[in-house]
């Protein structure tokens, strides 16, 4: 079995379970007053300019998921919009390299959440259970006087309400991003129920990251006309195939060679956490299939899974036991290096599956490896498909055979394996360029301001 030991990638996951990098959320920080701004130091030239006559000013409300690697995409529209982030001391994500401006404000779930992991846990569900108020922006609604659009994350959060209760009292427009595609969710206790369905009602927009989201929307009854489908975006700059460079001709052979892939092996690289949705022993099973493939005895497969997670000790058990120790290379690597690990891959695979209460609701690997150039196979799981578009292979969720007849195919066929990356590099640009989905964004934020 080989192991390495780099720091786990931020970017691996967007869903709420990602760990934070090393070093960026388990320290201290030195308090800040709710209403005291805080810039990144990125973000201090950007937000000296004054706001133009006429710019619309922007709140962005994600609770305790305000996302970099989100915001990204929202800097691309400085300094055109006035944007500002409300950053909670317990975010769940590192911001390190935030240039949005943020200034951070306290939640009602904190003290307890500092005590501990735990008990936050239970003091949060006693919240949804009783009064809905999980997340809760202590002195928020006053605060938003003079903003005049609230973009908040998902119908059901308590700060989206909050996001509610002050366009109802300031007159400013309310904006959602939903990426739930579970339709009906968060409902199980009535106080968050009701505050959904209010901003459901009276929200302006709701942006939905997916079409699936949109029908769960729909579903719900949301007005069509206030639903609107602009995916997440990434940096396809950052985000690349390897191409002719010499300099990362070399840092992908180096990579390689660290990771103990051969010249000759084929490498298929999964980002995900290490948890039984994301299906990595369906992965493991599969490469396990293609070693009892006579076809494939000269086409050495190496599977590299970036990620960790609970079950990583047992996954590890589970290839030794069945004997594909050899072949399977368990890692982690930090912001700076996920790019390379794109380029060192032949394709990607990711393997995501369902669980009571969870889908895949997007998955900021699969467009970062597509703009890598890199063909994806992936499962029908949540709106996986959507998000791959017809540039991948696209097999039942839970089937390590369909997954292993995918990896050979492209494993045998190098011309599909090169003409799928060259589709998925395009489609990636035109569908996920962050520059693109920014200017989507913007565009409808202007068209607010002007009903």
């Amino acid at each position: 079995m080989t192991t390495t030991d780099q720091p786990q990638p931020s970017s691996a996951n967007a869903t709420p379970e990602a760990t934070r990098a090393p070093g960026n959320g388990d320290r201290p920080r030195t308090p800040v007053l709710a209403d005291e701004p805080e810039q990144s130091p990125a973000a201090t030239r950007a937000s000296n300019a004054q706001p133009a006559l006429g710019k619309p000013k922007v709140a962005l409300l994600r609770g305790a998921y305000l996302s970099q690697f989100e915001m990204q995409t929202y800097e691309k529209m400085l300094p055109q919009i006035d944007l500002e982030a409300w950053l909670l001391t317990i975010n769940r994500f590192p911001v390190d390299l935030l240039k949005v401006p943020y200034r951070r404000i306290l939640s009602i779930d904190e003290p307890f959440a500092r005590m501990s992991g735990k008990l936050g846990f239970y003091f949060n569900l006693f919240l949804q259970a009783t009064c809905g108020l999980d997340y809760l922006h202590l002195g928020l609604v006053n605060k938003l006087r003079d903003t005049d659009i609230v973009h908040t994350m998902e119908t059901f959060n308590a700060f989206s309400h909050q996001g509610l209760q002050a366009k109802r009292k300031h007159g400013c427009k309310l904006v959602t991003t939903c990426w739930e595609n579970r339709p009906f969710a968060a409902e199980r206790f009535a106080a968050k129920r009701r505050m959904k369905y209010e901003v459901l009602r009276e929200a302006d927009l709701h942006i939905a990251i997916t079409e699936r989201a949109r029908q769960c929307l729909l579903a719900e009854g949301a007005d069509a006309d206030k639903v609107k489908v602009i995916p997440a975006g990434i940096d396809t700059e950052r985000f690349h195939p390897v191409g002719d460079d010499p300099a990362e001709q070399q840092a992908r052979l180096a990579l390689r060679e660290k990771l103990g892939v051969g010249p000759d092996d084929t490498m298929v690289l999964s980002v995900a956490a290490l948890r039984w949705e994301k299906g990595i022993h369906d992965l493991i099973h599969a490469v396990k299939r293609l070693s009892l493939d006579a076809e494939m005895k000269h086409a050495p497969i190496k599977l590299v899974l970036a990620g960790s997670g609970p079950d990583r000790e047992n996954l590890i058990a589970l290839a030794e036991r069945i004997g594909v120790g050899d072949r399977v290379v368990f890692t982690r690597f930090d912001y700076d290096e996920i790019p390379h690990a794109y380029r060192a891959a032949d394709f990607f695979a990711l393997a995501s599956t369902a669980r009571p209460g969870w889908l895949e609701q997007f998955g900021y690997v699969l467009p970062e490896a597509m703009a890598s150039g890199l063909p994806v196979v992936a499962t029908e799981s949540g709106s996986i498909p959507e998000v791959v578009g017809d540039v991948g292979l696209i097999v039942p969720p839970s089937d390590f055979l369909g997954m292993a007849t995918a990896f050979k195919r492209l494993v045998l066929d190098p011309e599909l394996r090169e003409d799928l990356g060259h589709f998925a590099r395009a489609f990636a640009e035109r569908r996920y360029d962050g520059r693109v989905v920014a200017e989507r964004i913007a565009q409808e934020y202007h068209a607010l301001m002007e009903r």
